[in-house]
């Protein structure tokens, strides 16, 4: 009888802690139950699930495809040195007008989590020109639900659609990237996509150069106003060109290949052959409308195949999973990360928004951040009638999420569009449904905590450096002015402590997966 109550004393007066490590099996001593439950839920990120808009998304062929068009830098275009309110930059990937020499894989490492560590200086991600935000990660990125910071796109291949023409990312063109799958890859593009029809055959097989701006015979690229155009024949067009009226009021005739080597669609309707201010002096627009179909339903599958292998990219098997799939006793996090955990799912509130084993309900929020650095737009850089008009609300990139929604609506590659490989999928619908109200304006996507301490900088323009800055910045409640339209509710002061701080910013360093496979992250051997 003496020894149980011995005991017993001794049990109170080490207080639960003892409990916890003498017997405890269950969750309820470290953590309630609600902690407990809340942070299982966050636990076991599987698989992407197959895309139903891009039936290849799950093709271990495509996603062998798509491994080589991810690191073939070939398929970028030439260097702008324009940010994305087309204003000049000190400098980019290259000189202006020159091959920049970047791959998807240059500003998305997988075997970083898919984040941008070469842009200097490291806040918005830099390729042709400089963008407005900072580079995603790509690693994890086909379990959203919503694409890109401001949402603007509603699947990863009509994402990859995008960035590859964009005059400060890519600044590549559809007509070269499909002329380069056909010179590089036409056999492998076939056995992926010949079951449905699409090859390449469309294309003529004449001659070109490797670096797919001079056919051998075809084309005349000495003269810059007649560049890329068909050699007139006794002063006339061939039979195997195309005749355009000059739009410039020079007599002389414009005389295109039926599929010129580059260009891509102009920012004025219609035809206007030979102008210097439309790309490529209008190309792409001087063509006809059924073979402008058949290079961009190309252009289509070549971002699905770089989709099909992006959803293979997924980390997995985080210090923190471990801990939940071993349970409370686990040592898989250290005691500053436990408290850390119990901070996120409480306290501290992270979970609200940062929920899902993805660590992001893929939502829209304002967080107060500020806009900040030279390349990113405020409401200030965008008046009534510019490249970015906050007056009017065109192209307002400040706006984030307002911005974003306005683009997706108007999106012509939509899962619902005649792109997408089921277009009954109405699975983003909830987005487009969204009414362009002040209060997206502002507001960002929220991004996935998953490899977190290895993707700075952070925010949607790389505004703060270190988690320690983030976890600051939430503690204060965000920002008080710099942003536009008004904070979420949300974002209040946390009152965390010193102590508190670092415990949760190393929780957030549990949240590293493992290491890639090697021939899943390297570049392959292209042809």
């Amino acid at each position: 009888m003496r020894s149980w109550w011995v005991v017993s004393v001794a049990v109170l007066l080490a207080g639960c802690g003892f409990v916890d490590k003498a017997v405890c099996d269950v969750p309820g001593c470290d953590f309630t139950a609600g902690e407990w439950s809340r942070l299982s839920a966050l636990s076991g990120l599987g698989p992407v699930p197959a895309d139903p808009s891009n039936k290849y998304s799950t093709r271990e062929d495509a996603a062998r495809l798509g491994q080589k068009l991810y690191f073939d830098a070939r398929f970028s275009g030439n260097a702008t040195l324009l940010d994305s309110l087309r204003r000049p930059v000190p400098y980019a990937r290259a000189a202006a007008g020159q091959p920049s020499g970047i791959s998807c894989a240059t500003c998305h490492d997988p075997r970083r989590a898919g984040a941008d560590f070469t842009s200097v200086p490291n806040r918005v991600s830099i390729g042709a020109g400089w963008y407005d935000v900072n580079g995603q990660q790509t690693v994890n990125a086909g379990h959203y639900k919503i694409i890109y910071w401001n949402a603007r796109t509603d699947s990863l291949w009509a994402q990859i659609v995008a960035v590859t023409e964009s005059f400060f990312s890519m600044g590549s063109n559809r007509l070269k990237v499909v002329w380069l799958l056909k010179q590089k890859y036409a056999a492998e593009y076939a056995a992926v996509f010949g079951a449905d029809g699409y090859t390449l055959d469309f294309l003529p097989d004449f001659a070109t150069s490797s670096s797919m701006t001079e056919p051998a015979t075809l084309v005349d690229g000495s003269a810059n106003p007649r560049a890329f155009q068909c050699v007139l024949v006794a002063g006339a067009c061939p039979p195997d060109c195309v005749e355009q009226a000059n739009d410039t009021g020079s007599p002389v005739p414009q005389c295109w290949p039926r599929f010129p080597l580059q260009g891509r669609p102009g920012a004025v309707r219609g035809c206007q052959a030979g102008r210097a201010s439309e790309p490529f002096r209008d190309a792409w627009d001087c063509m006809a409308p059924a073979d402008q179909a058949l290079v961009t339903r190309a252009y289509v599958n070549f971002a699905k195949a770089i989709a099909a292998y992006e959803h293979t990219l997924v980390s997995t098997d985080s210090a923190f999973d471990r801990f939940i799939a071993e349970g409370p006793k686990s040592t898989a996090l250290t005691d500053a990360q436990k408290r850390g955990a119990r901070l996120f799912v409480g306290k501290a509130s992270c979970v609200e928004c940062h929920s899902t084993p993805l660590f992001s309900d893929s939502g829209l929020y304002n967080v107060g951040v500020p806009s900040s650095g030279d390349p990113v737009p405020t409401e200030r850089d965008c008046p009534a009638g510019g490249v970015c008009d906050c007056v009017n609300g065109t192209n307002c990139l400040p706006w984030g999420g307002y911005d974003g929604i306005k683009k997706l609506k108007a999106n012509g590659f939509l899962r619902t569009s005649s792109f997408s490989d089921d277009p009954t999928d109405t699975s983003r619908q909830a987005y487009l449904d969204l009414v362009l109200s002040d209060d997206l304006k502002g507001t960002w996507r929220t991004p996935s905590l998953r490899d977190v301490a290895l993707t700075a900088p952070y925010m949607h323009d790389g505004a703060y450096e270190t988690l320690e800055q983030v976890v600051d910045a939430y503690n204060r409640g965000g920002a008080s002015s710099g942003f536009s339209g008004t904070k979420s509710a949300r974002i209040r002061p946390l009152y965390l402590t010193d102590a508190e701080q670092s415990d949760l910013v190393s929780f957030l360093d549990a949240l590293t997966g493992q290491p890639l496979p090697d021939a899943l992250v390297t570049a392959p051997v292209l042809p």
